[in-house]
């Protein structure tokens, strides 16, 4: 198979083609395949049928899933994948989760021990209008931070919790999902992180915060923390910076969550529903150089 690669923007994204996703990939074009997600953070396949037990074992390649707490959501029979979007059950109850308002910049794995992880989106319905996803680059943010806004996040940590965040969309999406029992909150105790990371995989320079995950960040008060935490996401997602992914139906994306931040849209959708099958997994370490490989691959 011949994979050829096409950036997406200056800072964040490529595209790849010549990938069939329902039939294994040898192990040089998956290897091609995550050098892309390393080097560009974001990754798009177009034109894919893929059934969940399909995208179940392409992410399986890429590490160990994890499983979505709102169980409600999940894939019939596979687990490793939840819905997301818009559709309903014939009783009128939600099939996938909604979240009506959108547009919250955060990384998937800001709650988790491990932060290598893979996020895949795989479009089943979209509708004429609506439902895009934007992408910006953590590394492309440090690269260009302002040296007084890089001297107050230097050796810091910062705090995170999935159960504020869980919260959070809950308020402000009554009756979406079901709340999470006292057994299910229990697994996500507070998770403490370095602010200023430097990527396992790549040794690129990067910052690593979530909002509205977020408790606070070290040495700074509740308030403080709130600001910063916001400064460094408006810097990160100056409109230049931002990658808007309008899907397709066949559409697979997935990104890199040290790496990058993203956000849906509000969900002002317009001509039909939107159904998306999302699944993670945390990351094996490659076992190779990221640079020697880039050749397996061409770039147009």
């Amino acid at each position: 198979m011949s994979i050829a690669l096409t950036p997406l923007s200056p800072t964040i994204g490529v595209e790849i083609r010549g990938c069939d996703l329902s039939k294994r990939l040898s192990d040089e074009d998956f290897r091609a395949v995550l050098n892309a997600y390393y080097r560009y953070s974001m990754v798009l396949i177009r034109g894919q049928q893929l059934s969940a037990e399909a995208q179940t074992a392409f992410l399986r390649r890429f590490g160990t899933p994890k499983i979505s707490q709102r169980k409600e959501f999940h894939v019939p029979g596979v687990p490793e994948i939840g819905r997301v979007g818009n559709t309903k059950h014939p009783d009128g109850s939600p099939s996938a989760f909604l979240d009506r308002h959108g547009n919250l910049w955060h990384s998937d794995t800001a709650s988790d021990t491990h932060l290598d992880g893979v996020t895949m989106l795989y479009c089943v319905k979209t509708p004429d209008v609506g439902g895009d996803t934007l992408f910006a680059s953590s590394v492309n943010a440090y690269a260009r931070l302002p040296d007084p806004l890089r001297d107050r996040i230097e050796g810091r940590q910062v705090t995170h919790n999935f159960n504020k965040h869980n919260d959070y969309l809950l308020a402000k999406n009554p009756g979406s999902a079901n709340p999470l029992s006292a057994e299910d909150r229990a697994k996500w105790p507070d998770r403490i992180h370095d602010l200023v990371q430097t990527h396992p995989a790549t040794g690129r320079k990067l910052y690593f915060v979530s909002p509205t995950l977020m408790k606070n960040i070290s040495g700074y008060s509740e308030g403080e923390s709130a600001e910063l935490a916001a400064a460094l996401v408006a810097h990160a997602t100056q409109p230049e910076f931002v990658l808007r992914h309008v899907w397709q139906v066949g559409d697979l994306v997935f990104w890199d969550n040290r790496a990058s931040l993203h956000s849906a849209s509000p969900a002002n959708y317009s001509g039909g529903e939107r159904l998306m099958h999302r699944g993670y997994a945390y990351m094996q370490p490659p076992a190779y150089s990221i640079d020697h490989a880039l050749s397996a691959a061409a770039e147009t």
